[in-house]
């Protein structure tokens, strides 16, 4: 026996009310309730949905919900990480190991151009501060407060990244920042030092595409399975 759409809602409110807030794993319970009350609906015509819901709830364990949602934010983290590293493997391998080779030649060319390479370091330093500065800016605008997050939009597990990965981003590039500071004059005279730093730099860029990628193709994934849902 199928549930109404009166009946679903209540599932939905319920896994609301327990805390889950992202739309996929939500989602995902509202299946699993409904499955397994549509089973007992068929034995039990005269079922308490409310009743039935709670009693389902209840077989989660103690903690309901918590674990679930624990173990499937670690899942998803570790999937996004794995996924972005996947595609920053992939700038060492044909063909995309040209547009590394291209990259560095780019800067490597544009180094020669400073007679004084502190400078030319500098200079990388500051596209490090302006990718740290629209980092901040794009969590403090996306993410803001929870109430204001959830209230704008749905929320997807999949797509709330930005705790771990963006704070990863911004701390590689301070370090790479404080490494250019503490860098003495007579270093900057050295040639093979010069190009380590620089290849280190290069490295950075991918891996903060990488993960903008894997981003974005998760984005777009939600809106082929969620096309009803606003993100």
């Amino acid at each position: 026996m199928e549930l109404t759409k009166e009946q679903i809602i209540k599932i939905d409110n319920y896994i609301s009310a327990c805390g889950i807030k992202f739309y996929d794993v939500k989602a995902e319970l509202v299946d699993h309730f409904a499955s397994i009350l549509e089973q007992r609906l068929k034995k039990e015509p005269n079922l308490d949905i409310k009743k039935a819901i709670i009693e389902e709830h209840k077989k989660f364990s103690d903690l309901g919900f918590k674990k679930l949602l624990k173990t499937k934010t670690k899942a998803v983290h570790k999937r996004f990480y794995k996924l972005t590293f996947s595609h920053l493997q992939s700038f060492f391998k044909l063909p995309k190991v040209l547009i590394t080779v291209a990259l560095f030649f780019i800067f490597k060319e544009l180094m020669n151009l400073f007679e004084n390479k502190e400078y030319f370091f500098d200079l990388l330093s500051g596209i490090s501060l302006l990718i740290i500065v629209q980092l901040l800016i794009r969590i403090s605008i996306e993410f803001g407060s929870q109430r204001e997050r959830f209230n704008r939009k749905e929320h997807f597990l999949v797509l709330n990244k930005s705790d771990m990965f963006l704070q990863l981003i911004n701390t590689l590039f301070i370090f790479f920042n404080s490494s250019v500071t503490f860098r003495n004059n007579q270093s900057f005279t050295n040639t093979n030092y010069n190009l380590i730093h620089l290849g280190v730099f290069v490295l950075l860029l991918l891996f903060y595409w990488s993960g903008e990628y894997v981003f974005y193709k998760n984005k777009q994934t939600v809106k082929k399975q969620y096309p009803h849902v606003l993100i």
